[in-house]
């Protein structure tokens, strides 16, 4: 008979130790040497899986940004399309540009001269070095992304709202009709605005108003239906304090029209009104400190020595 006998081949073992199959001849267990990696390794393991990862989140922000910006403020435009609909049409350019240039941003990270990539195919299958390799990716498409948000700084964001809001007032040019009239009230001008129910328009009347040097009385605001609204405003003349003459009311009423046209063109003027009201008023603050300083230096007070 043949005899079988447990045979064992020892090494010296530095780090970890694992057990090799069976050979045809017995059971034989062979434990192979796996070296620790060092920090220069598993740094050089960080930098490769960080900085492709950088690229790519970098190119998949810029994409989804400017290509989304693109969307909103054209076909979003066209065909009402939501921001968040255009931010995912967006993503889905982003993704196939990933696809397209994945390559092209390996190859870019590969020729920056990182440290290579030294361990061996056992090492690489240590936990801790995959737990590194896995933060690197996280960390670089992390910082990626936030590096594509700098594109926020070159776009205007609020230009899809302003081209939405003109689309959606010149569709109703037309359809509001303005009652200008000094019978209703003998001390007050009433204005009375009918029209469809559209975003802005109400608050584009009321500055267009305050821009005409009239002072708001009273304002009622009704919906006549779901997209019919009634808007009656009772304004006087600031400076006299009384009702418009009835030859201003076909001025003071076609004032009121165009700001149901292009409502964001009047609440940006309104805008820099404001702001020019803050400067004047941060100016004239400054002038009575300084008049209160040269007072305080002309005055000499000298108390009982």
């Amino acid at each position: 008979m043949l005899r079988t006998g447990l045979t064992f081949s020892r090494r010296q073992v530095v780090g970890r130790r694992r057990p090799n199959k069976s050979t045809l001849s017995g059971t034989s267990f062979v434990e192979e040497t796996i070296p620790e990696p060092t920090k220069e390794q598993l740094r050089a393991v960080f930098l490769r899986a960080a900085v492709p990862m950088i690229g790519f989140g970098f190119m998949d922000q810029t994409v989804m940004l400017q290509a989304g910006h693109m969307i909103d403020c054209t076909i979003g435009v066209t065909l009402g399309l939501s921001t968040l609909t255009a931010a995912a049409f967006g993503q889905v350019c982003s993704d196939a540009a990933g696809v397209l240039c994945g390559g092209t941003v390996e190859s870019l990270a590969h020729a920056a001269g990182l440290p290579p990539n030294t361990l061996t195919v056992a090492q690489r299958q240590l936990q801790h070095v995959k737990r590194v390799k896995f933060t690197g990716n996280l960390a670089g498409v992390l910082l990626g992304c936030c590096l594509g948000l700098l594109n926020l700084l070159f776009i205007d964001t609020e230009r899809s709202t302003t081209l939405k809001l003109q689309e959606l007032t010149s569709e109703h040019e037309f359809s509001f009709t303005i009652e200008a009239s000094n019978a209703v009230r003998e001390d007050i001008t009433a204005l009375t605005v009918r029209g469809p129910n559209v975003d802005g328009v109400l608050a584009s009347m009321t500055t267009a108003l305050a821009s005409r040097g009239c002072s708001l009385v009273e304002l009622h605001a009704k919906s006549v239906s779901e997209n019919e609204i009634e808007d009656v405003f009772y304004v006087v003349n600031r400076e006299t304090g009384q009702q418009y003459e009835d030859d201003d009311l076909n001025e003071l009423a076609r004032s009121v029209m165009d700001s149901t046209r292009k409502p964001m063109s009047v609440l940006l003027v309104h805008n820099r009104l404001r702001e020019m009201e803050d400067i004047n008023a941060s100016l004239k603050e400054r002038v009575q400190t300084l008049e209160s300083v040269m007072i305080d230096q002309q005055i000499t007070v000298i108390p009982r020595g």
